[in-house]
């Protein structure tokens, strides 16, 4: 498919994003899901020259090769769900009619791709017996000056020029830039990233819908200011932590109730960040109410990326203080991360990995001995393999092979519905 953006009306591209997608979901689909999710994180950073090389996508052929590597090796590793990001800066890696392409597919935003990496990915992690999880970030868009680059035909870039629509938008900090976030205050913010959930479960095959930590960047009261003094005239005892709290809930039960009308057995769940002060402080994440309360998540995943020893966060006291929050039926699962085998928060391993390489063979022999857990996810695959060249990454080669028998030891069985 030539790439015709620019001569294009609006309308015609979103019809020629929809051309691109391939044969869509099944309405009649059942979830391959786990009693225990054993799952690995692909983020963008991991696929980004599986998708893309240099500023064009990869060819078809190319890019099928690799990623049945990849999917083999997760395999062989003892996974058996993918959690795969699909809308990391507002933007899609999947022909979406409410996002733009991906620079991480296309190598940069304002074109259109070739193909759909994502409908292919699903088809072979299905093979493989894979669940198929949809990462989706819901506030974070992309750099400033990248969003330049936005056609008309999606919200996010004509509320850019639009006045009467730039607050929707706030400006925050990403990767050393700045960089738009969606103010989920407003009803129709709301909407486009609820619709975009829907959307995904309505044409693909996914066996889950999955959201990061990506909430409220920090506690700048700048952000959402005017919102905020609108409020507080309405009800002077309003705090600006209640409105964020009710904003990001409306929108968590907001995809919720989309992705169960599209399919009432995709589970729709959540990875916050795993300190649960920062946690409700910082990032305005009502995991309270989200764990429960019906009709908000179908189970939380905090990332407890520390050790035992750790001295503000240990892994077991951590593990406890979130697994007390945890009741009708939300199921609790623990997000970890293999980067503490390779650095700390100082650039170096912390002590407790340095002198003792099971420190997650340790991890999963106690997740396994919780009445508690329901399964994890292992951040990321860059950390064992490199997704291009297929070298094992010698730097957590070590601690990997000392925790493959214990996590082995982590039985599951698919789910009927």
């Amino acid at each position: 498919m030539k790439n015709t953006h620019a001569t294009l009306s609006n309308k015609d591209k979103l019809i020629a994003n929809r051309k691109i997608r391939e044969k869509g979901a099944n309405c009649a689909y059942t979830p391959l899901n786990y009693d225990k999710m054993k799952a690995i994180w692909i983020s963008q950073f991991d696929f980004r020259a599986v998708y893309c090389m240099g500023n064009k996508q990869r060819d078809r052929k190319s890019y099928k090769e690799l990623l049945c590597t990849a999917l083999d090796n997760i395999v062989a590793l003892g996974f058996n769900t993918v959690i795969v990001q699909m809308r990391p800066n507002a933007d899609s890696f999947y022909p979406s009619e409410y996002y733009p392409w991906s620079h991480f597919i296309n190598g940069e935003y304002g074109k259109f791709a070739k193909y759909d990496p994502i409908k292919i990915f699903i088809d072979e992690a299905h093979k493989r017996k894979l669940s198929f999880q949809a990462w989706i970030n819901p506030m974070r868009g992309m750099p400033v000056d990248d969003a330049e680059k936005l056609d008309p035909a999606y919200p996010m870039a004509r509320w850019i020029k639009d006045k009467n629509c730039q607050r929707y938008l706030f400006i925050g900090d990403y990767a050393n830039k700045k960089a738009y976030y969606l103010n989920v205050y407003y009803e129709e913010v709301r909407n486009l990233i609820i619709n975009g959930a829907a959307e995904i479960v309505r044409y693909y095959n996914v066996d889950g819908v999955h959201m990061d930590d990506y909430f409220y960047p920090g506690n700048d009261e700048a952000m959402d200011d005017l919102e905020f003094a609108e409020e507080k005239a309405k009800n002077p005892e309003y705090t600006l932590e209640e409105m964020r709290y009710e904003s990001l809930s409306k929108l968590v039960s907001g995809i919720y109730t989309a992705v169960k009308a599209e399919n009432k057995n995709v589970l729709y769940g959540i990875a916050p960040a795993g300190n649960l002060t920062n946690v409700r402080k910082n990032y305005y994440a009502d995991v309270d109410t989200w764990c429960g309360t019906p009709g908000y998540i179908d189970y939380i995943m905090p990332q407890i990326y520390w050790g035992f020893e750790h001295p503000i966060c240990p892994f077991a006291e951590t593990y406890q203080l979130w697994a007390d929050l945890c009741c009708n039926d939300v199921k609790y699962m623990v997000g970890l991360t293999y980067a503490n085998a390779i650095y700390g928060y100082d650039g170096t391993p912390y002590e407790e990995f340095k002198k003792n390489k099971a420190v997650y063979r340790k991890t999963f022999e106690y997740l396994n001995s919780q009445k508690s857990f329901e399964g994890f996810s292992v951040f990321c695959y860059q950390y064992f393999y490199d997704a291009v060249t297929n070298m094992a990454n010698v730097k957590t080669a070590e601690e990997l092979v000392n925790a493959i028998p214990a996590m082995a030891k982590i039985q599951s069985k698919k789910i009927k519905y």
